[in-house]
């Protein structure tokens, strides 16, 4: 069962409305079992309920047949840092102990078991698609109710771990690849003032502004006296402006500097095509840059949704899973990176 949720593609491999821009959209809700201690004091014996209340979700409820219960006790170190660089665990789950994660066969949810909450339902789709996430989630949420008594309070909604995810228990968060915005320095800019209080844009890299390849995490930041649609509606309104302002200066950056933008776009092609050892960080600047030349049409034979599936692949455990190998040193998984890229960039045209 493990494996195959280990074969799976993953939402990257799909593209959906403005994936030019936008990667993912992934909608998570906040649960946690009444009378039962926050997983951050939880003891062993007092996870069972929580354990128990899982395994009979994935065998009694209406998604029985199509669930794969992954205990992460069972799993290695390399294997937890696959499902994490995929996405279906956090980081926090990696290096923690009692956790779970219940993962849907066809990948249209999962539930992540005592991370931070003690259930966290987690929907991704490829490109904007914030309205489906969420009539995804709250399909699953309503039927996982019917085994969980959920922590709840009349005045302060769900109670959850973290006091910015009381109310819905709700965090939306759109993953968006802003290359000459990030050129011109105008990420900052993208959050009006009146919404700053409630939407957040920040990099890729931990919980700072720094970012890898262009990409960036859009999200709300509270749950709290507001509904579910209020948040989302708020979040879509918020991404239509930006993807309005990163089109608009596309089109002027290539009309004004065609060769400029053509320089780029080729010397990243070059450095992914040639080179023979390359950090991670290194390529994912590259391949934004490759990116953006896929969608201006400089270059051809491809498509958006080849780049995502190469960002998602050159990293260190899909690298060793691919090579079936296990990196000595941080100089050899650069040198499979590089031959990895070397491969898949031949049959790209640059014109």
């Amino acid at each position: 069962m493990f494996e195959e949720v280990l074969q799976k593609s993953g939402f990257w491999t799909s593209t959906g409305p403005f994936s030019h821009i936008v990667l993912s959209s992934r909608l998570r809700l906040a649960r946690n079992m009444q009378s039962v201690p926050f997983p951050g004091r939880l003891t062993a014996d007092e996870s069972y309920p929580i354990r128990g209340a899982i395994d009979r979700f994935a065998a009694e409820s209406r998604y029985r047949g199509h669930m794969n219960v992954i205990d992460l006790r069972d799993v290695d170190a390399n294997e937890k840092r696959f499902l994490r660089e995929r996405n279906i665990i956090t980081y926090e789950m990696e290096v923690a102990d009692n956790t779970l994660a219940a993962v849907n066969n066809s990948d249209d949810f999962s539930i992540l078991v005592n991370e931070e909450d003690h259930f966290r339902i987690q929907v991704i789709r490829p490109g904007l698609q914030l309205m489906d996430v969420y009539k995804t989630a709250d399909a699953v949420d309503s039927e996982l109710n019917r085994f969980v008594p959920y922590a709840f309070s009349e005045d302060l909604g769900f109670l959850t771990a973290c006091t910015s995810n009381l109310g819905t228990g709700l965090r939306v968060s759109v993953l968006l690849h802003l290359p000459v915005i990030t050129m011109k320095n105008g990420v900052q800019e993208l959050i009006p003032e009146d919404r700053k209080n409630r939407i957040e844009i920040k990099g890729t890299i931990g919980k700072s502004s720094k970012t890898l390849g262009c990409l960036y995490q859009l999200s709300n930041r509270v749950s709290l006296g507001l509904s579910e649609v209020d948040i989302i509606e708020s979040v879509d309104e918020v991404i239509g402006r930006i993807l309005e302002k990163e089109d608009n200066r596309r089109d002027e950056y290539y009309a004004e500097s065609r060769t400029e933008l053509e320089d780029i776009v080729w010397r990243s092609y070059g450095t992914l095509r040639y080179s023979r050892r390359i950090s991670y960080i290194e390529a994912m600047d590259h391949l934004s840059n490759v990116r953006l030349g896929i969608v201006l049409a400089i270059i051809k034979n491809t498509d958006v949704k080849t780049v995502n599936d190469i960002m998602v692949n050159i990293q260190w455990a899909h690298l060793q899973r691919h090579y079936a190998l296990l990196f000595k040193s941080t100089g050899e998984c650069d040198e499979y990176r590089a031959d990895y890229m070397r491969k898949l960039l031949q049959s790209f045209e640059v014109k």
